[in-house]
């Protein structure tokens, strides 16, 4: 789906788009906007007035005045330099006062190493679409899914100068030392009656181990300790399928989609579709009954990358698949039919919310979801986040790369045939003396 560009001016229009707590009236949103506020004043504050002044000196004088340690100090000045090299998203926060003291930090973390003017206004440019909502009430993400952004945003410009993973984001897995990568390693520490194994690699490869361990242990019915000694060992067999989504209007894609890794860079896209086994064009469907296909489970995880409920960030992937319209049992044809449409993404803690009747939530066409509170009647919005996010629609453009993908499947096998076809005619002239 696309939406309509919009720019920092845009935001700062009394009309624009505004996140829940910016517009809620209880008391903490307000005083949560407020030390938002009195937070950025104090780092523009803090920040020094020429690039060449000595850190040491200037980081004294300010830890002095704010009463706080030269870590806590120094937050503020690299938050108060940030501001000063972005400045539209500076002019759209001291009107704003929206984002919180972490957020700020994690944008000027991120961005401090890089030196490059273009880069940082370019950078400064899409931090756009996660600073402003695209309708009222919706929920800030998380300073995790800030962190994820700016990786993805600054490895497309400067992948040398990637933020490093949040702590937690490597995942351990197998490997062996003829296809290690940089930073990957297996490591052993003897205790008195447990032997700790620990592994680092990447992420990717790293989710596949999680999901082929999961499928073991629950063919097995046992621990995932006991999967991987059965992966060891090669006494049980078990597929596990790996969504891999990729752009329909690339014809060789250069980036893919992961469910529980989000975007993965060129390299390991290129990997992973050597490892293709079979392709299937995702589109919405209704099934008879109450279960889901695999195929809607599939798209329906795609499409909306994590927990349907606003803020949360639960994976997709680990989520129960849920009937936004209950699911009659007793009479199927009267509604809550198992449709995409009305299939969302729910973590198991928002899923009992939402069945014991806390929280309704209404979906519109364009897959907003509008989460009230039956205890307040607080309304928060939620929007797809997955590589399909919007994808109920059917362009012109899409249809035209689709016909034009099968047409050009067909004639390179039609001209595979026809070599074929001359190799055989010329190896039967030579052999009969021709």
């Amino acid at each position: 789906m696309r939406h309509k560009t919009i720019t920092y001016e845009d935001t700062l229009a009394d009309s624009a788009p505004r996140f829940h707590h910016e517009l809620s009236e209880e008391a903490p949103a307000k005083l949560g906007i407020q030390r938002n506020r009195v937070e950025l004043e104090l780092a523009l504050a803090c920040a020094p007035s020429s690039p060449t002044e000595d850190v040491e000196d200037h980081v004294s004088h300010v830890s002095a005045a704010l009463g706080m340690s030269r870590a806590r100090a120094m937050q503020y000045v690299d938050i108060g330099i940030q501001l000063n090299r972005m400045p539209k998203l500076c002019q759209l926060l001291t009107q704003r006062a929206h984002l919180p003291f972490l957020h700020m930090r994690t944008i000027a973390d991120a961005v401090l190493p890089l030196q490059n003017a273009d880069t940082v206004a370019e950078i400064e440019q899409r931090l756009l679409e996660f600073v402003s909502p695209r309708r009222n009430n919706e929920v800030l993400r998380g300073v995790r899914s800030l962190h994820h952004f700016l990786q993805n945003v600054i490895e497309e410009f400067a992948p040398l100068l990637r933020p490093r993973d949040i702590p937690g984001d490597s995942v351990p897995a197998i490997t062996t030392a003829a296809t290690e990568k940089i930073g990957e390693h297996i490591g052993f520490s003897s205790g008195d009656a447990l032997t700790e194994v620990y592994m680092e690699l990447a992420p990717e490869r790293a989710h596949e181990f999680e999901l082929i361990l999961d499928e073991i242990a629950a063919d097995q019915d046992c621990t995932k300790v006991e999967a991987l000694t059965h992966l060891m060992h090669g006494t049980v067999e078990v597929t596990a399928t790996l969504n891999l989504y990729c752009p329909l209007t690339e014809e060789k894609p250069q980036k893919a989609w992961i469910g529980g890794l989000g975007w993965i860079n060129r390299i390991a896209t290129a990997s992973w579709l050597d490892r293709v086994s079979s392709v299937r064009l995702m589109a919405d469907e209704t099934v008879e009954g109450y279960t889901p296909s695999e195929r809607q489970r599939t798209f329906v995880q795609g499409r909306d990358g994590t927990c349907r409920f606003p803020g949360c960030e639960v994976e997709a992937t680990k989520c129960d698949l849920d009937h936004i319209e209950p699911y009659n049992h007793e009479d199927p044809e009267s509604g809550g039919a198992s449709s995409t449409h009305n299939l969302h993404c729910l973590c198991r803690k928002h899923h009992n919310l939402k069945t014991s009747g806390l929280w309704n939530v209404a979906r519109e066409i364009d897959g907003t979801e509008y989460w009230t509170s039956t205890k307040s009647g607080t309304t928060l919005v939620s929007q797809e986040s997955g590589p399909m996010a919007g994808h109920g629609r059917y362009s012109y453009e899409i249809r035209r790369v689709r016909k034009g993908q099968t047409l050009r499947e067909y004639n390179q096998r039609r001209h595979e045939l026809l070599h074929e076809s001359r190799v055989l005619v010329e190896q039967a002239r030579a052999e009969c003396g021709f």
